[in-house]
């Protein structure tokens, strides 16, 4: 059963908007960003009463070019490429629901596109996960809106969640390693590149 979302066609017509104006106006500008090299890739696991691990997974996730620990200007665009992947699955676990939600990314960023088996619920990002088949990435484009310059957009740990059906319940999983990455928005003069594109 994979999630959906499902939004009426005003609401869509709506939210295409915004996109396609943000679009036209950072047409006529390059690329300019200063790229960072902070990830995340959440692990997560099940155990038992006794503390004896039943299962384990990551969540495998890269940006390019990579804004997390660097800037980027409004107008540009990266790539979010998002995979959850359950290495050890917990005997009798039926299936296992992934997602993340990228509201802090979505208040600066618009989404152009989306592919893979990943849908988005409002801000959340999610994907059904049945072993032993695997995932393919996701992979979400943003763009940067205009006027967002001095903004920081954050995804932590806290961000991502995980639903797994066991049997005739359901069951929680633990996060392995805690923490945040974050990016700020930028003015094109303040990165240098106003007529230039990706900085190193």
């Amino acid at each position: 059963m994979l999630l959906a979302s499902v939004v009426p066609g005003d609401a869509a017509a709506a939210q295409a908007q915004p996109a396609a104006a943000t679009r036209a106006a950072a047409a006529r500008d390059p690329e300019c960003i200063r790229p960072g090299n902070a990830w995340l890739n959440p692990r997560f696991y099940w155990r038992n009463v006794f503390g004896s691990r039943l299962g384990e997974g990551t969540i495998h996730e890269s940006s390019y070019p990579n804004p997390f620990g660097g800037r980027i200007a409004p107008g540009s665009t990266f790539t979010f490429r998002w995979r959850p992947e359950t290495t050890r699955n917990p005997v009798g676990a039926q299936y296992h629901v992934h997602r993340v939600n990228l509201a802090s990314v979505m208040a600066v960023a618009d989404v152009e596109s989306v592919t893979g088996p990943g849908t988005f619920s409002g801000t959340t990002l999610s994907a059904q996960e049945t072993p032993p088949q695997k995932l393919g990435d996701t992979v979400v484009r943003f763009r940067i809106r205009p006027g967002t310059e001095g903004r920081t957009a954050t995804l932590s740990s806290a961000d991502h969640s995980l639903t797994t059906r066991w049997l005739f319940a359901n069951i929680n999983n633990i996060w392995e390693n805690t923490g945040s990455i974050s990016f700020t928005v930028a003015s094109r003069a303040s990165l240098g590149c106003d007529s230039s594109s990706v900085l190193g």
